[in-house]
């Protein structure tokens, strides 16, 4: 057939599939398109004359398994054809698929798809069979049948608490389009009934297989509770109870029973076309499944208890804080417990109301008049439980919230200025700015809360790191001298014990990240100045395009607008004061000015006192309650860690021979010379590309000295110090690791 032909037919076609629209109707080209196939050559395609590029970039390859999920490949079909739900099974069967629909499960709280996990179950997905004591498959009614329905009802109370749309779809969890049925016919006391039944039977066995059911049903009847109270408004005492009990179950269970083929079914998903994901996915193996379930149970019975323990708002900032750090983050569910358990409906732990809770954050630490609270409105309550409820969120989200929040509570502290000057009538300098004071002490967290969290979501580079700690140390030494502005109006006054506690104790948190920061800055400078830290365009290949791109990048402008990119969060904000990038500029020329011993030298000592700055927290906390004083060295622990690490790392540094020798032969540089001797560097290989002679035989002669000793060291570095880091407890701290391979 011609290809003029062929599409003349198509043309027709789509001609008259126009004009009978309205009618719906639809002819056969399955012959037409055959025969034209037919006809057609290797690079040669068949289309409709409106098939688009943006037709073909969204279409479904067809006819490969690994793209098309209608597609059943032989071995697929062979399975699918072995599934038989009159199946009598035995206690090994019952088993296995028992111990599957576990790690289905605990693959679905990883954020996977329900049509990738549990819905890939033949026997949960085309349940018929009642559960009844008289039955000719003992083992499949009285046993599988009761696990299978406790296991969705638990899945059900998840996907109500997921309802509450406090965790993202396709951030945290893959919702799909599917309606989701999890034995919706059984309530809570029937599943609880079916799995004493199942007990029961499994009791009077005597095969292996059944004592390792009974360990099964047993952990599914306290999990099954346990999110069952905590559904409720008032069971979160019960949950925990559950919860407790959970752990303490032994996990007897030895192997993973006798597999039936075709009972689960891994390309489901063909039959809910609307919400098919991308793939099969790989389960969870049981031991990641089992920790997965009890790190889920030991999240929510600390966090949990925590929150009923907190009695005041600085006790609730410290929890979630610690929240916001753990590393590995806890579970997309266990976050929207939290939430929930936080606050919902406008009410703060289901009683007190988001304007009285904000109002009493700020009567903490300030003793405002009333007159200043007035403008704490239900935006500003809103906003500030959403600083809570952001530390729950996935990471990325959390700097994003944060950075985007910014805006918002810099415009509250304007308006709470005014207030706060229209509710004092003394002296305007004596003014002690009650709300606003407060307000743009949250301000300042959130700024650093954003700035840091992209260390562990790894959005900045290592040749970033000292533009990022240095930006940070100016925001915390800002933050600080405002603590201290604050403690200077309640100290006056003896009655005002309390709330000086608090100011120290947030002034010894705010003062040691501002020591930490620092000897991250200059360690991350005397790194770059080792050469340990290079930014991309300088592992150019020698080409002349390469170094004509390196100077380019390198340059001034070019340095400025990545100084603005990176700190376009802050510079926008009416405080604290944004450092302008000549003002930048002007700080890292005087670090230029220290030797690269010196600056390590420097950061030790900035170590020692950050831990001297914790350790003065922890004297002042110890007036606090024991779940207070606990919810405080959880948020600190972290950092006192990173501390103490990069303090040994260091010291081990100083002390060896490679440094000494690498540090002795540091050429003298003043000033910007690093910079300019950056550039001088590139030009002089930018003219030996091309070939150009050099005229400035002196400025030769010292460019080729600086070279040579970059170059050896480099090489001393590479070879014999080996200077990476990773991030520890903290995950937004980086922890730095010397080795001397001599």
């Amino acid at each position: 057939m011609e290809a003029g032909h062929l599409n003349n037919s198509l043309e027709q076609l789509s001609l008259e599939s126009i004009a009978t629209s309205s009618d719906d109707v639809w002819q056969d080209i399955t012959e037409l398109v055959d025969r034209g196939t037919e006809e057609l050559s290797s690079g040669q395609l068949l289309k409709h004359p409106h098939f688009t590029l943006f037709d073909a970039m969204t279409s479904i390859e067809v006819m490969d398994p690994r793209l098309d999920m209608g597609m059943l490949s032989q071995e697929d079909e062979e399975e699918i054809a072995q599934w038989d739900i009159q199946r009598k099974l035995n206690l090994q069967e019952a088993l296995w698929i028992s111990l599957q629909m576990f790690r289905c499960e605990m693959t679905w709280h990883m954020s996977a798809s329900l049509l990738q996990t549990i819905y890939t179950c033949n026997y949960f997905t085309q349940y018929s069979t009642e559960s009844t004591a008289e039955t000719d498959n003992p083992v499949r009614d009285l046993v599988l049948y009761p696990i299978l329905i406790g296991t969705g009802l638990c899945c059900r109370f998840v996907w109500n608490e997921y309802g509450r749309e406090n965790v993202f779809r396709e951030e945290d969890v893959h919702f799909g389009a599917v309606s989701p049925q999890f034995f919706d016919e059984y309530s809570q006391s029937d599943a609880l009934r079916l799995l004493d039944t199942a007990k029961t039977y499994l009791e009077q066995q005597r095969e292996d297989a059944a004592e390792q059911l009974l360990v099964l049903v047993e952990i599914r009847r306290h999990w099954l509770q346990a999110l069952a109270w905590l559904s409720s408004d008032d069971g979160s005492e019960r949950a925990l109870e559950e919860l407790e009990a959970l752990q303490q179950v032994e996990w007897r269970i030895s192997e993973e029973g006798q597999a039936v083929r075709g009972v689960f079914d891994r390309k489901c998903m063909r039959r809910y076309p609307s919400a098919a994901p991308i793939k099969p996915i790989e389960l969870a193996s049981l031991t990641s499944s089992r920790q997965t379930l009890l790190q889920m149970a030991r999240d929510l019975h600390e966090i949990l208890g925590s929150l009923q323990q907190a009695r005041s708002v600085e006790h609730l900032m410290y929890i979630f804080q610690a929240v916001a750090i753990r590393s590995p983050q806890s579970q997309p569910f266990v976050r929207s417990v939290v939430m929930s358990a936080f606050e919902c409906d406008g009410r703060v732990r289901s009683s007190e109301p988001l304007e009285s809770f904000a109002r009493r954050a700020i009567l903490e630490v300030a003793a405002a008049p009333a007159k200043a609270l007035s403008g704490v409105d239900g935006e500003m309550a809103r906003v500030l439980a959403d600083w809570f409820r952001t530390h729950c969120q996935n990471g990325p989200r959390q700097r994003r919230i944060a950075l985007k929040y910014l805006g918002m509570w810099d415009a509250m502290q304007a308006v709470a200025e005014q207030n706060d000057m229209n509710a004092y009538s003394g002296d305007p300098s004596q003014n002690p700015f009650w709300t606003s004071s407060w307000i743009y002490h949250m301000k300042l967290l959130l700024l650093e809360q954003g700035m840091l969290a992209g260390v562990r979501l790894a959005v900045y580079l290592d040749y970033e790191l000292p533009l990022l700690f240095g930006y940070l140390s100016q925001v915390l030494e800002a933050h600080v001298a405002h603590i201290d502005r604050m403690l200077s109006f309640v100290a006056r006054r003896s009655d005002q014990q309390p709330r000086a506690l608090q100011l120290l104790r947030w002034r010894a948190s705010v003062l040691a990240q501002k020591e930490l920061c620092l000897a991250e800055w200059l360690i991350a400078h005397a790194c770059e100045r080792l050469s340990v830290f290079i930014a991309p365009w300088h592992k150019h290949s020698g080409s002349v395009s390469a170094l004509e791109a390196a100077l380019r990048l390198d340059s001034e402008p070019a340095r400025r607008a990545r100084y603005a990119l990176r700190l376009r969060a802050a510079c926008m904000l009416g405080s604290p004061s944004f450092m302008s990038f000549e003002g930048w500029a002007a700080t890292v020329a005087q670090l230029d000015e220290c030797r690269i011993a010196g600056l390590f030298e420097h950061a030790s000592g900035a170590l020692l006192r950050a831990r001297k700055a914790l350790d003065d927290g922890r004297c002042h906390s110890s007036c606090l309650s024991d779940p207070e004083l606990a919810a405080w060295e959880a948020a600190h622990k972290p950092i006192y860690h990173a501390v103490l690490a990069n303090s040994v790392s260091l010291s081990k540094l100083l002390q060896s021979p490679v440094f000494a020798a690498a540090a002795t032969a540091e050429l003298d540089v003043t000033g910007d010379t690093a910079q300019r001797t950056r550039q001088a560097l590139l030009n002089a290989d930018l003219n030996a590309a091309r070939g150009t002679p050099a005229t400035n035989k002196k400025r030769l002669k010292k460019t080729k000295r600086e070279r040579q000793w970059r170059d050896d060291v480099s090489k001393l570095v590479s070879e014999k110090l080996q200077i990476s880091w990773t991030t520890g407890k903290h995950p937004d701290w980086p922890i730095y690791t010397f080795i001397d391979t001599l």
